[in-house]
């Protein structure tokens, strides 16, 4: 189950109905970390940003924001400039 999406496209940018989002999964300790996932601490649980499974969705489906992983950012950057360059 994926109890949070985190938005990653800008707030700038409102010019279509979808926006970009990536899975946030509870971790279970065990996961392996890989070069596009990110570690996060989220009210107060452990998570894995899975920036590789990045998609969009119709901004209707999403629900009001309940947290913000504005401290992650550089480690969300990198994760993306992986996704898209290799490096």
């Amino acid at each position: 189950m994926i109890p949070y999406l985190v938005v990653l496209q800008s707030h700038l940018i409102a010019a279509s109905n979808l926006t970009v989002v990536a899975p946030l999964l509870r971790s279970d300790g065990q996961s392996a970390f890989t070069l596009t996932s990110v570690p996060v601490r989220f009210a107060e649980e452990d998570y894995i940003l899975l920036a590789a499974e990045l998609t969009s969705i119709d901004s209707q489906h999403l629900r009001r924001a309940v947290g913000n992983l504005s401290s992650y950012e550089d480690a969300i950057r990198r994760a993306l400039d992986r996704v898209f360059t290799g490096f």
